[in-house]
């Protein structure tokens, strides 16, 4: 049977990341000591979803970020585009060890990417930018239609070119 899992949503005073561990330290520190002091600052929102019993079973995180044009090698930029080239940063995405396997990191990115085009629609994003943490991170990225961009450990996904 499929585990179920809420709709991601904004990051609630209420909400507890006790005991959350998707296994990168990295992501986890952020979750408990960074995301709602982001939030308060304004440099970020983490989306939170829960399994059906109530326990926090992953996250992401979304920033506005901008990329000087000279650092974006290929072709996917045209002609006319600002120096600083508006993005938006998929900080962070992480999955409870208890619910991995399940779809849900891909879950989240896909509510990710859909939220950023609706962002990229009101204010104007060229992509969804992303750091892999590693190899594997890299690898799942890219399986889901984000590429590499060259000389960066950085990859990214078109925005633009998803508008109807």
């Amino acid at each position: 049977m499929a585990m179920k899992f809420t709709a991601p949503r904004r990051v609630e005073p209420g909400d507890v990341f006790d005991g959350f561990d998707c296994g990168v330290a990295l992501i986890d520190d952020w979750l408990s000591l960074r995301a709602r002091n982001a939030e308060r600052q304004g440099t970020a929102v983490a989306y939170v979803t829960y399994s059906e019993s109530g326990e926090l079973a992953g996250f992401y995180s979304l920033s506005a970020h901008a990329m000087e044009r000279s650092s974006i090698a290929g072709g996917w930029l045209q002609r006319n585009v600002p120096e600083r080239v508006p993005m938006i940063l998929l900080g962070m995405l992480g999955v409870d060890r208890r619910f991995q396997g399940n779809g849900l990191g891909r879950r989240l990115l896909h509510d990710a990417v859909v939220r950023s085009l609706g962002i990229s629609m009101e204010l104007g994003a060229r992509a969804l930018i992303v750091d892999p943490v590693d190899d594997g991170a890299a690898r799942f990225y890219e399986a889901n239609g984000f590429q590499h961009i060259p000389e960066s450990e950085r990859m990214f996904l078109k925005l633009a070119g998803k508008r109807s």
